[in-house]
């Protein structure tokens, strides 16, 4: 039986491996997946690889918090014009926004409670891994890849850093979310006046609304592409090291008559 057959028997495996993305359980802190879902709906079942509700979230966010001006009348709360930020805030729009996002936060502790029993479970099974795949959308397989250079490419442009790691729906929705977000908030622009000295035209050019969504973004892509390929590291020496074991272990050896030869 191949090890493909054999992963399809399993009751529990551990990671997928396909033409466009590795897909894993992993062990986490389920207080960070909580975290993450409070700084930005969608994030903390992105990095538990639950994408179908993840983009989801991600789209409500955008919808609802646009609508409601929340991340406006944060601003105008956070300088102290509490007035502005009454005025700015549709009430309608934000009665929506609470369940909603309490229920995101509950659900990615919930989901990562359960997902830490399920790996402990998947690694007793042991199930192997299918280290390498080749379809008509492209390959893919198990390597060793720097974490340092994950982070860094996700540094330069969130998103990128997924993409390195064949984390490909995941990676090109960062993308488009920031290059949407930069874009929205005239933050190239404000930025290249700044460059120029012009502070006070730069601070009324940036768009406070969609700059909000930025920092959660670029931290999350960071973090978590560092993360994903600390993981990816993991995966691919337990794969390696059972392969091992598994093929020359238990070959019978004589070290007699070697050293007879």
């Amino acid at each position: 039986m191949d090890n493909l057959s054999a992963q399809k028997k399993a009751r529990y495996y551990r990671a997928t491996v396909s033409s466009y993305i590795t897909n894993l359980i992993q062990l986490n802190n389920p207080w960070v997946a909580a975290w993450w879902s409070a700084a930005f709906p969608g994030m903390g079942h992105l990095m538990l690889g639950a994408y179908i509700k993840g983009f989801t979230l991600f789209i409500w966010e955008f919808i609802i918090n646009v609508n409601a001006k929340i991340n406006l009348s944060m601003v105008y709360s956070f300088t102290g014009e509490f007035d502005k930020a009454k005025e700015v805030l549709d009430t309608d729009w934000i009665l929506l926004y609470i369940p909603v996002y309490i229920a995101s936060i509950w659900d990615g502790y919930r989901k990562s409670v359960d997902i830490n029993k399920i790996y402990v479970l998947a690694i007793k099974e042991k199930a192997p891994v299918v280290p390498f795949t080749l379809g008509s959308l492209g390959l893919n397989f198990l390597d060793k890849r720097p974490p340092w250079l994950a982070l860094i490419w996700s540094m330069l442009m969130p998103g990128m850093g997924h993409l390195y790691l064949k984390r490909v729906p995941a990676g090109f929705f960062l993308l488009l979310c920031w290059i949407v977000c930069t874009y929205f908030s005239n933050l190239l622009p404000a930025l290249h006046l700044t460059l120029f000295g012009k502070f006070s035209i730069a601070k009324e050019a940036i768009n406070a609304q969609w700059a909000l969504f930025m920092p959660s973004l670029y931290v999350f892509a960071v973090y978590e592409s560092y993360k994903l390929a600390v993981e990816y590291n993991k995966l691919y020496k337990q794969e390696q090291a059972e392969y091992l074991q598994k093929e020359y272990q238990d070959l019978s050896i004589s070290i007699k008559k070697i050293n007879e030869v």
